[in-house]
């Protein structure tokens, strides 16, 4: 379940999801925006459901650390790297 919403989350960024990688810290105020508005988009529906069609992957919660990361690296302008 964690490894769709990793790609979910990626897709939403329009990025692709490899085994190694690297987010540039120019493109970070784009990716913030990206995630907080698909975010927002996603509770936005949630509240629109019928309490017993809630969605049981709530992408803010999974999504958070994440966004987190995201804006730490931008503050200290620093890329986010993996997989090296």
């Amino acid at each position: 379940m964690l490894e769709d919403l990793t790609v979910r989350i990626f897709k939403t960024l329009d990025r692709e999801l490899g085994k190694e990688g690297i987010l540039l810290v120019e493109q970070l105020p784009s990716l913030i925006t990206k995630l907080e508005d698909a975010i927002a988009q996603d509770a936005k529906e949630r509240q629109s459901l019928a309490d017993n069609k809630v969605k049981t992957d709530r992408l803010g919660q999974r999504a958070f650390p994440f966004l987190e990361l995201l804006k730490a690296s931008l503050k200290k302008e620093e890329a986010i790297v993996w997989g090296y």
